[in-house]
C-alpha cells in the first residue's frame, strides 16, 4: 500500500491505532467508510476513503472501483432505510488540500444523506434546511464518539 508522509489522510486510514478512534461502518479491501462525526448537520454524513494514497480518480484500479460501487450502494441503502434520507448527495471534491501551497489529495468521498423533513435519532432533530438545493451554507454539528457509534450501529443494522 502506497503511503505519503505529506498527506493528512494517510495516518487515518492506515496507522493501526487510528482505527481506534474512528467510526467505521463498512471495511473493504481498498476503502473505509467511516462516519464524519465532526459534521452531522445532515444525520449519517460519511465519509468513503481510499485506503491506498492515490491522488486522483483516474489512478483507481478496476478492483478499486468495483468495491466502491458495492460499498457506495450498500452506504445508500443504509442511509435510506435508517434515516429515512430521500437522496444522498456523493462527491469527491479534495478541494482543501488545493489551498496549500504543496497539494497533496488523497482519494476520497463525501456521502451526505438530504432529508425533507426533520429527523429525531436518539432525542436529537436534525434539519436539513437546505434540502433540494445545493449546499451552500455549512452548519456543522459535531457529535460524540459515543452518539456516532449509535448512528454507525443504526447504519450496520441496515446494511
Amino acid at each position: 500500500m502506497r503511503y505519503s508522509a505529506d498527506c493528512e489522510v494517510c495516518p487515518i486510514v492506515q496507522a493501526p491505532q487510528s482505527k481506534q478512534g474512528r467510526l467505521d461502518i463498512i471495511e473493504g479491501d481498498f476503502w473505509i467508510a467511516n462516519l464524519r462525526a465532526d459534521d452531522q448537520s445532515l444525520l449519517g454524513t460519511t465519509y468513503v476513503t481510499l485506503r491506498d494514497h492515490k491522488e486522483s480518480l483516474a489512478d483507481l484500479t478496476r478492483d478499486e472501483d468495483d468495491e466502491f460501487r458495492d460499498i457506495r450502494n450498500k452506504l445508500i441503502r443504509a442511509q435510506t432505510r435508517a434515516f429515512g434520507a430521500e437522496v444522498v448527495n456523493v462527491s469527491c471534491l479534495m478541494n482543501n488540500t488545493f489551498q496549500d501551497e504543496l497539494p497533496v489529495p488523497h482519494v476520497h468521498y463525501h456521502f451526505k444523506p438530504r432529508y425533507s423533513h426533520p429527523i429525531t435519532f436518539e432525542g436529537r432533530t436534525f434539519t436539513d434546511e437546505q434540502f433540494g438545493h445545493y449546499l451552500t451554507e455549512k452548519n456543522r454539528q459535531p457529535v460524540s464518539n459515543n452518539f456516532g457509534r449509535h448512528i454507525v450501529r443504526a447504519l450496520q443494522h441496515c446494511l
